[in-house]
This record gives structure tokens, C-alpha cells and sequence, in this order.
């Protein structure tokens, strides 16, 4: 429905009825409306799409696939509030924009929100509903903000650039009864202002800006006047992206890289920073509260939620199952029980305040057909409930329920369970609810007990699963992206993390999923990443059941690559694109205290027509190539795309690659004929791979400084040094922290 805004320009909204904020600006989205609880009556009535209230939350926008946590200061609980969800399906690569609004603030004079939109390099307006709108402002030729607020006193929005030939802090009038409603001007130039922030926060009572730079220095500014003065040192260093006030003068800022949250007393002159609480970490980051808000609100009540995806009814405004803990000795499953106000789904639970998954064994292999044991080890008397998944449709139905309302007691107990024989192969949720109470719901609230969820793997056929390099550990695989040439070879240009599965039966392997993250990116040049199965031919893909997931959004496009003979699946065309290096950093996860967070994850999971007679094991063929287009270096007259690639030691490439790059140009020493591929002529790679979680060194730290004993290892082909990869046996003052 059309609003009057008193704008000439449409809402976008408006113009695409189906466009939300989520879409509009990647994700990025401000979750108040469907969160806040009314702790204020409102002085006036509000416009159609405003907000409801004004209460005591804090709001982080954060990452690439950019989502909003909704954050309690006084608990440092924290929970997803809008974003992207495990439910949503996009075509491939339409998760790669970059996030795109930023320097957000709320304004309870009108109960919007305000922001700078990246995407339409325009001040925006956002609604309740979620969607945006561009305010029809002259921008004085700016493109991008680093930092903003809203000034409840003046009702005006503050932003403000670093760098540009207009930099500087500008404010946005936002009163409609204003001459000046909507212009745009500039308080103060930053050449002048000279600070260096990327949040900013106005007091709610007096109007002044307050920010922290990466020094730790405590900023005030009057804008009024544009003058700055350092009130002290708050001993909060590197970059904080969010800023935010409450009612009693008490500035908050996050850190990015650990997320924690610090308070700092501005009102009571005390300018050294508490850290009070710890969010979600990232490499990119902005946050905004009422700033006429408590500290404090109402009472939370900790219960024990579960893990799973959303769809399956995991958190409170799901009617997710849960469990009220109370006492010295709660009735649980295996030894551990947490609590928080609301669940922690997937797959914000990998990251979450704590794992309690420890009380269910699955003995044996879950297959069509056959019966399966776990075992379930309570802390006393109860029922136990379980529910399984097997048509892998997102939810816990009636019929699925593979354990009713067993009684159990203190110790280890056997489950039995028939797993169906209509079952759908590939990975799935497994829900096991312990209670005093018989006939709980896979949904809903119990009295006492525990609920647990778990990743499963479900079979068609008997077969053996093999994990490499274990169920729960990652191998490392990083490149070199200079070869023919050796460059810095600091061996970080692309650092992933894989673990591969392969099903195996009599006749052979029928299926292979294959997961991992980009943990690092210190490329200057554009790469790709993509997997082949050695000796698997394309068409032996049954790729109407193949699955491909990105930061576990399903994606509609496959990735087996076209006009192939081999069996050639392209994860991206550009990692660059799905991650963000953070402030003031030129790569991701190279530099210190650059990019804090895991932005682009990913799955496969890959079953064939029919059984495979080949040898897959390990994490099968990793490779980089060139982004197709993409500058690669001076020694290219133009752009080699896909026909570059870099592999592991001895691994041929793809038949994509261009034989004729093996001249004899720059150090490499590959011979066909003889079988060695992609190394030095005394044998050093331009890929490695590392069966654990590896540490790599920093930003143009040569390999050999940072694992003095890797060359030996290298140069007698693995039979010296085999440690070398070792912290013990690194300088560790040169490679990356986890």
C-alpha cells in the first residue's frame, strides 16, 4: 500500500511489490518490529510502517550475507532476529553482493529507522515491513559512508565519509515541519575532523557524537561547531563497526574481530571500557538501539532450547521445543545442559555460548529399512522422545517419531529405532527430548528436562561411510596463486577448509558430499575455486539429486560444470565476492584483526547413476583457477580464466587447462610426462594440503619463516620434517591465530 511520505521519488517498495529490505539490500535487514516488546508508551501515533516501540535490544547488522542480531546487553544473550534462513532458495551467485546499508540509527521522533543504503548510494528510510526507502536527498557527490546515527534531540541523521574529495560529517534533517526536511549539508569536512571510525553514536539527551577509534581513543564531536576533542583512552582496540547509546549516557561499542561488547560511562566521566557482553564477531558490522532506552529490561527466562534449523520448530517464535532447567541437578541428557532466552539455530549454534549435544550415541549407520541403536545417557528417571526427519522436508512430522515416551533412568540407556525404508539419502535433523512429562511434541515447551538435536546421515543402501579427515575435524588446503612464479609465497592467496564423505557399497562408491569454509583470502588477483573427482566422468552425476548449499541457503544452479567429460564442480568464480576483508583491511583473514568471521560455507552432497569402481578418498582434486576476466598478472596478454589453474603437488589439471602455460617460465618445473605437476624444480608446491586445522602464516610472510622445517619436508618429498606444520614448530608470532 502506496504511503505518504511527502516524497516525490516511489518508494521501491512500491515499484517492486516483492522486494524487501532482505533482498533490496542483501540480507541486511533491521529486526525491530517482530521483536520488540512495548516497554514505552509512545507519546504520539506513529505512522503507518513505523515501529511500534522503543526498547532496551541492541541490534547488530553484520557480514556478507549479512544478518541481524537482536542482542540482550545486561545477559550478552544474542539471537538471529532476520536474515538469510535455511529455507530460503536463491540461483547460484545471487548470494554474492555485497552488503549494503550501513551507519543505521533509530529514530524514536517518527519510530523509523535511518540509514545509508550502499546500493543505492542514497539516506534510506526503513519500515516495519522491512523494505527500504530511498530518501530524495542531494548527496553532495558522496558514495559511501562509513558511519551514522539519528539525533533524537535535533531529529536529524548524521553521516559520515573518511575518505573522498567531499569526505565528512553530514547531517540529514528529518523533521517534515523543517525548511530544510530532507537537505543534506555539511557540518564539518573530514580533513579537519581527522578521526578514524566506523561507527558513530549521538548522546540521546545532549545531542553530542561520540565514536572510538581504532587507538582506543574516545571521540567527542559537537555538531554544531565540527570541533572533536579526545576525552581519553578506552582501551578498547581495533576496529569497532557498532556504537550505540542508552538512556543513561552509556556509550556501547563492538569490536569486530571477537565480538566483544564494551560500555564505556561517557555521562559519568569514566572513559575506560567495561566489556559487559560478547555478540557475533565479523569483518563487517553495525549496530543501533533506542538510545532513550534502559540498560535494563524485563526479566529474561533461560530455558535449554535445540539446534536445528527454524523449519523444524527450534525457537520460541517457532513454539520451539523447550525445556525450563531449574536446580543444583537437572534432569539432562549426557553432562551438560545450557540455557539461553531463545534458541541458537542453525547455524548460529555452531558459534553459540556453549555445546551440549553430548547425551546420544548413534551406535550403528541410520539405513533404509533396517533397525538402528543409540544410546542415551540421562542423569535420572524420565521419558525419552525422538524424532527423525527421513524425508528430509525441514520439519518433524506425526509419523516420524522413532521413540515414544521410553522410560529411562540414571545412567546409559538403549534406543531402538526402525528407520524407513521411503527414506531420502543425505543429511538431516535427529530431535531427542528428555522429560517427567510423557507425550511431549517434537515442539512445545516441558517442565523440566533437555531437548537435543543432531546432524544425522541417512542411507538407502547398506554401505560404508568413510570421513576424511574425521567427523568432526577439517583438512587445510591453501594456494599460491603467482605460479609459474614463486612471488611472496606467504601460501594464503586461498586457504579453505574441507572434510569429504564418500558412500561405498559393494559394487562401489555411490555418493560423495562433500563441505568446507573459505577461512582466508590475501589474493590481489580474482580466483575461483572449484573440486573435481578424479576418475569420475561427468555423466555418471545424477545431477537431478545433486545438492549444493552456500552458508546452508539452497542454490538452485548446479555446480557440475558444463561441457565437461570429468566431473568438475565450481564452488564460485570469484571467492572474493562471498567474503569481506573488514575496516581498513585490503584481505580477508590475512592481515591482523582483519575479518573475524566464516562467510562462505558450503556443501555438496553428490550421488551417482550408478555405483563408481574408482578410488576416491582424501579431499579428492581442490583447485584455484583464474576468475574468467580477471587481470591475472603482466606475464598474460589478456585474461586466462578457467584455462589457469593451480593443484596440489603432482595432481594433473583439468582438461579446462591450457598445457601450453607449462613453458618454462618462472620457477615451476612441471613435466608431463613424468607425472609432476605444479612444483619447483627441488620440489616446493603452490598448493598444500595440511589433514588438520592448519595455521597459515600472515600477509607476505614467506612460508619458510613462519615453518622453518617446511622446506625440508618439501624437498625431500615428505620424508623429512614430517611435522613441520606443527605450532610448536612455527614461529607463531607470524602465522594466523584461530
Amino acid at each position: 500500500m502506496p504511503r505518504n511520505t511527502g516524497l516525490e521519488r516511489p518508494r521501491i517498495a512500491d515499484a517492486h511489490p516483492r522486494m524487501t529490505l532482505c533482498q533490496l539490500s542483501c540480507g541486511v535487514a533491521v529486526a525491530l518490529g517482530a521483536l520488540i516488546a512495548p516497554h514505552m508508551a509512545q507519546a504520539q501515533a506513529l505512522e503507518e510502517g513505523a515501529f511500534p516501540a522503543c526498547d532496551a535490544t541492541a541490534y547488530l547488522t553484520q557480514g556478507h550475507l549479512s544478518r541481524t542480531y537482536a542482542v540482550d546487553l545486561e545477559s550478552g544473550d544474542y539471537k538471529l532476529a532476520v536474515g538469510f534462513h535455511e529455507s530460503q532458495t536463491l540461483p547460484q551467485y545471487a548470494w554474492t553482493r555485497k552488503a549494503s546499508l550501513n551507519a543505521l540509527g533509530f529514530n524514536p521522533n517518527d519510530g523509523f529507522a535511518y540509514g545509508w543504503s550502499q546500493f543505492h548510494k542514497q539516506p534510506v528510510r526503513v519500515y516495519n515491513d522491512w523494505s527500504v526507502e530511498p530518501l530524495d536527498v542531494d548527496v553532495n557527490g558522496q558514495s559511501y559512508i562509513d558511519a551514522g546515527d539519528v539525533s533524537i534531540p535535533e531529529n536529524k541523521l548524521y553521516l559520515y565519509s573518511r575518505n573522498g574529495s567531499n569526505a565528512g560529517l553530514y547531517a540529514v534533517d528529518l523533521d517534515k515541519d523543517s525548511e530544510t526536511y530532507l537537505k543534506m549539508r555539511l557540518v564539518v569536512s573530514s580533513k579537519k575532523l581527522k578521526i578514524d571510525i566506523f561507527d558513530l553514536a549521538v548522546h540521546p539527551h545532549t545531542g553530542l557524537i561520540y565514536a572510538v577509534e581504532a587507538n582506543g581513543t574516545v571521540v567527542q564531536v559537537d555538531p554544531s561547531t565540527g570541533d572533536h576533542e579526545d576525552l581519553g583512552n578506552s582501551q578498547v582496540y581495533s576496529t569497532s563497526g557498532a556504537a550505540f547509546f542508552d538512556g543513561d549516557g552509556n556509550l556501547y561499542v563492538q569490536r569486530n574481530y571477537d565480538g566483544k561488547i564494551f560500555r564505556i560511562g561517557i555521562d559519568s566521566g569514566n572513559y575506560l571500557g567495561e566489556h559487559i557482553a560478547t555478540g557475533p564477531s565479523s569483518s563487517s558490522n553495525d549496530g543501533f538501539r533506542c538510545a532513550t532506552a534502559p540498560f535494563s529490561q524485563d526479566s529474561i527466562q533461560l530455558s535449554d532450547f535445540g539446534d536445528a534449523p527454524d523449519s523444524y520448530g527450534t525457537s520460541a517464535g517457532a513454539n520451539g521445543a523447550s525445556h525450563a532447567v531449574s536446580g543444583s541437578e537437572p534432569l539432562r541428557l549426557g553432562g551438560a545442559v545450557d540455557t539461553e532466552s531463545d534458541a541458537y539455530t542453525f547455524p548460529l549454534s555452531e558459534s553459540s555460548n556453549g555445546d551440549d549435544e553430548d547425551g546420544v550415541k548413534f551406535v550403528n549407520s541410520l539405513v533404509a529399512g533396517q533397525n538402528a541403536r543409540a544410546l542415551v545417557d540421562v542423569s535420572g528417571k524420565g521419558y525419552l522422545n525422538m524424532w527423525l526427519d527421513s524425508n528430509r522436508d525441514g520439519e518433524f512430522d506425526v509419523s516420524e517419531q522413532m521413540v515414544v515416551d521410553q522410560e529411562v533412568g540414571a545412567g546409559t540407556n538403549t534406543a531402538f529405532l526402525t528407520v524407513p525404508s521411503d527414506l531420502k539419502p543425505g543429511e538431516t535433523w535427529a530431535r531427542v527430548r528428555l522429560s517427567s512429562t510423557q507425550g511431549l511434541q517434537a515442539t512445545g515447551p516441558a517442565a523440566d528436562g533437555e531437548v537435543e538435536d543432531y546432524l544425522v546421515n541417512l542411507m538407502g543402501d547398506p554401505v560404508t561411510v568413510s570421513t576424511y579427515p574425521s567427523k568432526n575435524g577439517w583438512s587445510t588446503i591453501a594456494f599460491e596463486d603467482n605460479w609459474p612464479f614463486v612471488g611472496d609465497y606467504d601460501m594464503n592467496d586461498l586457504v579453505t577448509r574441507m572434510r569429504t564423505r564418500t558412500y561405498k557399497s559393494a559394487s562401489g562408491i555411490t555418493q560423495v558430499d562433500i563441505e568446507g569454509y573459505v577461512t582466508a583470502v590475501g589474493a590481489f588477483y580474482k580466483n575461483g575455486f572449484a573440486v573435481r573427482l578424479p576418475g569420475v566422468p561427468r555423466d555418471a552425476v545424477d545431477e537431478s539429486k545433486l545438492e549444493f548449499h552456500v552458508s546452508n541457503l539452497d542454490v538452485t544452479e548446479s555446480p557440475l560444470e558444463a561441457d565437461r567429460k570429468e566431473a568438475i564442480f565450481v564452488i564460485t568464480d570469484n571467492v572474493f565476492n562471498h567474503v569481506t576483508p573488514g575496516s581498513s583491511c585490503l584481505f580477508y583473514r590475512t592481515e591482523y584483526q582483519c575479518g573475524a568471521d566464516l562467510e562462505f560455507k558450503f556443501s555438496l552432497s553428490i550421488p551417482f547413476k550408478e555405483a563408481q569402481a574408482v578410488d576416491l578418498s582424501g579431499v579428492f582434486d581442490p583447485f584455484l583457477f583464474a576468475t574468467p576476466g580477471a587481470y591475472h598478472g603482466e606475464h598474460f596478454a589478456s585474461p586466462p580464466g578457467r584455462s589457469y589453474e593451480v593443484h596440489l603437488k603432482n595432481q594433473a589439471p583439468t582438461e579446462a587447462f591450457d598445457y601450453g602455460l607449462f613453458a618454462e617460465v618462472g620457477q615451476d618445473a612441471s613435466n608431463a610426462s613424468a607425472g609432476k605437476y605444479f612444483l619447483t624444480e627441488n620440489g616446493m608446491p603452490w598448493a598444500l594440503e595440511v589433514g588438520t586445522e592448519w595455521r597459515y602464516p600472515y600477509e607476505y610472510v614467506e612460508l619458510a619463516a613462519a615453518y622453518p622445517d617446511f622446506p625440508d619436508f618439501a624437498t625431500s618429498s615428505g620424508e623429512k620434517n614430517q611435522d613441520w606444520y606443527l605450532e610448536s614448530n612455527a614461529d607463531t608470532d607470524l602465522i594466523v591465530p584461530e
